[in-house]
């Protein structure tokens, strides 16, 4: 049955990997903190969404503990309460995502908040604690933040599909999403008949009484992506490169079993020659590799040479420790040293607060003295996606999810990819998505506070965000070929007049109709 399952969705996946960009907010390889709220009552959990796009939505998704028994039921919700679509949930696996799709697909509306929910019959939901006290984008979909008006992370106490309308007091995350297509893909035809859900007749709309538990329980605070079930359509769904050139949501990053990872946390076991302190794990070693590993804390690299992490997991959140991977030598000076990251998955860890104010990205160099490749990664979760140096390939890899660290009076700096400084800088296929709003400057932006850099190429990436997708201020003749410019407040391209900042070739660069972005 498993390996069947596995067929029909590899068909499905066939069917409209290649022609649509179905987009989720979290990938198949995400998983919560807490698979079981041990609350057994039977309830509708759920979240308010909104797409920076029309679209539709194809399904609904939700991970599943192994105690989350019973028939479940997804539904999708009108933000005035009207259902707009249902669906049971079929063939089933044990844990991990599980996903149904309606039998036709619902449109939405841009900057229109819907709310996504299903029926845990025995409860056992997944949760994770104060997760929507900031939005979380991924591509065209946010999940709200929550407001004095209207929280996030709903549920309602009822033992049959009802809309979940209290919302949490902790801003749980109870891991419900949405498949989505956007509109500027083609008109969706109705789902195939082999998938993991059936369509539901519109059940009824019961009141249900008071909750006498709240459906948010108490929460560690670790989450990390583990392998992908059979299920797990969204990460299926994604291919490894476009037909642009550029990685797709989901595809990069750590994709394997968590099992297969050496744990290293606080208070606990540390690698050879590394020890915990109370900033985090520190090493000292030149040219240190690290390989499967998952460090639940911030990680500080005192160490020259080459630092190597492959097919790892690095959650910064330490104390009051302001950086994910850090690289910090003795000197500020000139230095034959990188930062070389593959394969892995970096960000913050999930209900840890960032230290207020700081403007820092998942790989940093202190001094910024020390060249960073970056290949296939999953980065998120600060206010820069990453600040390449000289000599940087920052290449392959999925930027997303940047947090804002200031306040509404002293926002901090949020950017895609920053460069402060460097040449000879290739940033290539990445697929960068920053919030649309003005206190983002850019997507991309190079700027060299002290003078200006030559031997920049940024080719075939997927440009998102910011209140211009490029922003080149000191970069000389930089090449500009293949990108892909999507969504912005004021314009793909944004540049100062004063400035020495110019450009090289320019070609091949569109927007999301497909027409050419002219070089300034």
């Amino acid at each position: 049955m498993f390996s069947l399952l596995a067929a029909a969705v590899g068909f499905y996946v066939s069917q409209i990997a290649s022609a649509v960009a179905v987009q989720s907010l979290w990938s198949g390889s995400t998983v919560p903190t807490s698979a079981d709220s041990s609350d057994p009552n039977s309830v509708n959990v759920g979240m308010r969404f909104h797409s920076a796009v029309p679209g539709q939505i194809l399904g609904i998704r939700f991970y599943k503990g192994p105690r989350n028994t019973g028939t479940h039921v997804g539904a999708l919700w009108s933000a005035a309460g009207k259902q707009l679509g249902a669906v049971t949930f079929t063939k089933e696996t044990t844990t991990g995502w599980q996903v149904a799709m309606f039998a036709t697909p619902v449109d939405i509306t841009a900057s229109t908040t819907y709310e996504a929910s299903y029926l845990a019959p025995h409860g056992h939901y997944a949760h994770d604690d104060n997760y929507f006290k900031v939005a979380y984008q991924s591509g065209d979909l946010v999940a709200n933040q929550m407001t004095s008006q209207q929280g996030n992370g709903i549920y309602t106490y009822a033992g049959t599909t009802a809309r979940p309308v209290t919302a949490s007091p902790q801003t749980s995350n109870y891991w419900v999403d949405v498949l989505f297509k956007p509109s500027s893909t083609g008109t969706s035809a109705p789902a195939p008949a082999v998938t993991s859900g059936s369509a539901s007749a519109s059940p009824s709309s019961s009141a249900s009484a008071s909750p006498s538990l709240s459906a948010s329980a108490s929460a560690s605070k670790t989450s990390a992506p583990s392998s992908p079930s059979a299920s797990s359509v969204p990460s299926s769904l994604v291919v490894t490169s476009s037909p642009g050139g550029y990685v797709k949501p989901g595809s990069v990053g750590y994709l394997g079993s968590t099992s297969a990872l050496k744990v290293y946390e606080p208070g606990g076991a540390a690698p050879s020659g590394c020890g915990w302190q109370s900033f985090g794990l520190r090493c000292d070693q030149t040219n240190l590799t690290l390989d499967h590993v998952w460090i639940k804390g911030s990680f500080f690299w005192t160490g020259t040479g080459n630092l190597t992490i492959s097919q790892s997991i690095v959650q910064g959140g330490t104390s009051d420790s302001w950086y994910a991977i850090l690289g910090h030598p003795d000197t500020s000076g000139p230095l034959n040293s990188t930062i070389k990251v593959t394969d892995s998955t970096v960000g913050w860890l999930p209900g840890k607060t960032m230290p207020s104010g700081e403007d820092v990205a998942p790989i940093w160099s202190a001094y910024g003295n020390q060249a960073q490749i970056a290949i296939r990664d999953d980065l998120s979760g600060m206010p820069q996606g990453i600040d390449p140096t000289d000599n940087s390939i920052i290449q392959n890899n999925w930027i997303h999810g940047l947090a804002q660290t200031g306040t509404a009076s002293t926002p901090t700096h949020l950017d895609g990819i920053f460069s402060q400084g460097g040449g000879n800088i290739v940033i290539d296929g990445n697929y960068v998505d920053a919030p649309v709003r003005s206190d983002t400057t850019a997507a991309i932006f190079i700027q060299d506070r002290g003078s200006s850099d030559t031997g920049i190429s940024i080719t075939d990436n997927y440009l998102n965000g910011g209140a211009f997708n490029l922003r080149n201020q000191t970069g000389i003749n930089v090449d500009v070929e293949n990108n892909t410019f999507a969504n912005n407040v004021w314009g793909p391209v944004g540049d100062l007049t004063g400035y020495t900042g110019s450009y090289g070739t320019w070609a091949g660069n569109v927007d999301l109709t497909g027409a050419a972005v002219p070089k300034p």
